[in-house]
C-alpha cells in the first residue's frame, strides 16, 4: 500500500514517518526526492509532501517539493503516483484561508482518483463550553483557526464521505519541537518568566502517539474507518499544569512559570476543549488496533511534553 502524507516535514508528518521507519513500514530513502526500492518486510511505501527543497524531515519517505497552495500541484504528485491512503496532516499556522484552499484540493484530487483519505482536524472547532465532547458533536468554532477547520471538515465530508476526520488536540513534541513547547523551552532556558492560562483544559497527545494511532487507522479497512475519530490523550490538562509537565520533562525550573486568566485576553477563546474519545476506546479494546495503543501521559518517561 502507498500512502502519501502531505506536510511531511511538520511535527505531525515527521512523527508519521518515524514511526512507519520503526514499524517496517517502508525501505524508501527521503533523498530529495529519490526512493529506494521498498524493502521486503515493508507494510507501506510513505511517501511525503514538502513545501521547500531543504525542509527536514526523517529518512524514510520519498519526498515531493510541492507547494500545496499551487493549482494542480498536489493533483501531478497524486495522478503520477498513485497513492492508495493520504493522510492529511498539511495547514498553515497563519493563513486560515489557506488551510482551508490546501484542504479543498486534496479532498477534491482524492475525490478523483478514489483515493482514500484520513483528515487531520482538531479540538479547536468547538466553542469550549460544553465539554467533554464526543464524536457526534457538532462544530461550534469561536476563533478564525476554528472556522477554517470546521469549514475543512465540511469539504471533506463532501467531497470524500468515506473519509476518516480525526479530530486530535495539542500535539506533543519528544524533542520540544512543537508550538507549545519551543517557546516555553526557549523562555525557560533564558531563565525568563512566562505566564500560561489555569482556565484553558486541553487533552494534549505525544506526536508518536498519535502517529501510532494514525497508522493503526491505515490498516483498517476503509469501511471500518470512515467517520469521526478523537484520538487524544488520556488527561485534561490546563495550559499550566502543561507548562510544568514540559518543564519537568525538560529539566527546567517550572517556578519561572505564572498562572493567569484566558479572560485577561482580547476575543473569546474556548476554554474546555476536551474531547470524549469513546470510538477510540472500544477500537483499542478490540484487540484489532495492531501496533496503535493507548497514549502516554504527557511528561511519561517514554516521551515529553503541539499543534493548535
Amino acid at each position: 500500500m502507498r500512502v502519501l502524507i502531505t506536510g511531511g516535514a511538520g511535527v505531525l508528518g515527521s512523527a508519521l514517518v518515524r514511526v512507519a521507519t520503526e514499524r517496517s513500514d517502508t525501505g524508501a530513502s527521503a533523498d530529495a526526492g529519490v526512493s529506494a526500492d521498498t524493502g521486503a518486510n515493508a507494510r507501506h511505501q510513505v511517501e511525503v509532501t514538502v513545501r521547500r527543497r531543504d525542509s527536514v524531515t526523517p529518512p524514510g519517505a520519498k519526498r515531493h517539493i510541492v507547494e500545496l497552495t499551487q493549482p494542480m500541484a498536489f493533483w501531478s504528485v497524486v495522478e503520477r503516483r498513485r497513492p492508495d491512503v493520504v493522510i492529511h496532516t498539511a495547514y498553515s499556522r497563519s493563513d486560515h484561508v489557506a488551510t482551508v484552499d490546501i484542504t479543498s484540493e486534496v479532498a477534491t484530487v482524492c475525490a478523483t482518483f478514489g483515493v482514500e483519505l484520513i483528515h487531520v482536524s482538531t479540538d479547536a472547532l468547538f466553542d469550549g463550553d460544553h465539554a467533554p465532547y464526543d464524536e457526534s458533536a457538532l462544530p461550534a468554532p469561536v476563533t478564525p483557526y476554528g472556522r477554517a477547520k470546521a469549514r475543512c471538515e465540511e469539504i471533506v465530508s463532501e467531497n470524500c464521505p468515506d473519509a476518516a476526520i480525526v479530530r486530535t488536540s495539542l500535539i506533543v513534541a519528544d524533542d520540544a519541537s512543537d508550538g507549545t513547547s519551543a517557546w516555553l523551552v526557549e523562555a525557560l532556558r533564558a531563565g525568563q518568566r512566562t505566564t500560561l492560562f489555569h482556565d484553558e483544559f486541553r487533552c494534549p497527545i505525544r506526536d508518536v502517539d498519535l502517529a501510532k494511532l494514525l497508522w493503526g487507522l491505515v490498516d483498517l479497512d476503509a469501511a471500518e474507518r470512515r467517520g469521526v475519530w478523537h484520538l487524544v490523550g488520556p488527561e485534561r490538562l490546563s495550559r499550566v499544569e502543561l507548562g510544568h509537565r514540559i518543564a519537568r520533562r525538560m529539566g527546567l525550573d517550572g517556578s519561572l512559570i505564572d498562572e493567569a486568566s484566558s479572560d485577561s485576553m482580547p476575543g473569546r477563546r474556548p476554554k474546555d476543549l476536551a474531547l470524549g474519545a469513546a470510538r477510540m476506546q472500544r477500537w483499542l479494546e478490540s484487540g484489532r488496533s495492531g501496533d496503535a495503543c493507548w497514549p502516554a501521559p504527557i511528561g511519561s518517561v517514554e516521551g515529553h511534553g503541539s499543534r493548535n
